[in-house]
């Protein structure tokens, strides 16, 4: 099923998407609207933390501890301590809600780009 996006004439940056071989209607957009949630959704995603950056974090946080000049038992027992807990970090639910707020991010970008 294609679309086409028809500007209605009269309403500014108003939009109908019809199906091409149906002419059945499938959606109304209004692109004010969506350049809105577009820079909500960027504006969500800036508190959420960089997954780069945080495998940055854990790798000079293990430089640390290993340079700290605790005996080799408790670096080892610490070691182990951080990597659990950052293991157990990583499964959290903000990084499914970060996932699912870029898509509908590129969603809603690729949807902008179409309306012309």
């Amino acid at each position: 099923m294609a679309g086409v996006i028809i500007a209605l004439p009269g309403f500014r940056k108003l939009y109908v998407e019809v199906d091409d071989t149906s002419g059945e209607f499938i959606g109304l957009y209004d692109k004010t609207q969506i350049t809105a949630d577009i820079q909500a959704i960027r504006t969500t995603l800036e508190q959420y933390p960089s997954p780069s950056q945080e495998a940055s974090d854990m790798a000079n946080l293990l430089t640390v501890i290993g340079s700290a000049g605790w005996n080799n038992t408790k670096t080892t027992r610490i070691t182990n301590l951080v990597n659990t807990m950052y293991q157990f970090y990583g499964g959290e639910q903000v990084h499914v809600e970060q996932a699912q707020l870029q898509a509908k991010l590129d969603s809603l970008i690729a949807l902008r780009e179409r309306l012309v």
